[in-house]
């Protein structure tokens, strides 16, 4: 089994998606400055026969008080943050751009340490939650409404192109 990498993504193809579904983790009132200081940061893994992104989310006091369940996955009891499946999106390759924690600021490189750690000891459980989250969403009214429109994300990865 390989392990999973950290990766970035295009903050273009990012934009793109939030144009159809604006569930995508996205702040289109911030400047992409403000994006690529603190980047969409995840792992991919393959999910429908597609790459999925799904995005880490940097700590924040709610995420210790938040429960696991099929959509989040705490990250060392959200003392590192979590995972957020309903929030994953596709991607091809040509999205994904190269991410390394040694050229982080110190402040944030041992958190990114603990999450790829973590991440690499949990794949079988990330790959579970993954596919759980993405068949329970195509049939499930709240998870309907809480994660994004896969298949139509799909369908826009599929279409992209960058200009």
């Amino acid at each position: 089994m390989n392990n999973l990498r950290l990766f970035k993504i295009d903050i273009d193809y990012i934009k793109y998606l939030y144009n159809f579904d604006n569930r995508i983790q996205y702040n289109p009132n911030r400047e992409d400055s403000y994006t690529s200081k603190r980047p969409y940061l995840g792992v991919v893994l393959k999910t429908n026969n597609f790459n999925y992104f799904v995005p880490l989310e940097h700590p924040r006091v709610s995420h210790i008080k938040m429960k696991n369940n099929i959509f989040i996955f705490k990250i060392h009891n959200g003392k590192y943050g979590i995972l957020g499946f309903n929030n994953m999106i596709p991607v091809r390759q040509e999205h994904l751009v190269n991410f390394d924690i040694n050229k982080e600021d110190k402040k944030y490189k041992q958190i990114l340490i603990s999450q790829y750690r973590f991440c690499n000891k949990h794949i079988q459980e990330i790959e579970r939650k993954a596919k759980e989250t993405y068949i329970r969403s195509q049939n499930n009214s709240f998870m309907k409404k809480i994660c994004c429109n896969f298949k139509l994300l799909e369908e826009k990865c599929m279409e992209y192109k960058k200009i």
